[in-house]
């Protein structure tokens, strides 16, 4: 399957133009959208696989179930920030690594 980020354009409240990456597009040619994880997502992946995790194991971190956690992976449900945070410590990294900003 081909997956690549997708820019929409948007208009803030004072007719600013902006940007959302990773959002879900229509193919060209009718078929169903495509979805592109977010750096977040991916980063969480990439952590879990370098710490030899299973997603059970960072779920129990969490105190959620793995069905849960992967949906997080996948990009499919936001992972609110205090699980964020948890994650950051756990890994040891920063919370600007984790979400792709550093």
């Amino acid at each position: 399957m081909d997956v690549h980020a997708t820019t929409t354009k948007r208009t803030n409240v004072h007719g600013e133009s902006t940007s959302r990456w990773g959002e879900c597009q229509p193919e060209a040619d009718g078929a169903a959208p495509r979805h592109t994880p977010s750096i977040w997502a991916r980063n969480l992946k990439d952590l879990r696989e370098r710490n030899n995790l299973s997603q059970a194991d960072v779920a129990k971190v969490l105190h959620c179930s793995q069905v849960a956690y992967g949906m997080y992976e996948l990009g499919k449900r936001k992972l609110p920030v205090e699980r964020l945070i948890i994650l950051a410590k756990y890994y040891h990294v920063s919370l600007d690594y984790l979400v792709g900003l550093a």
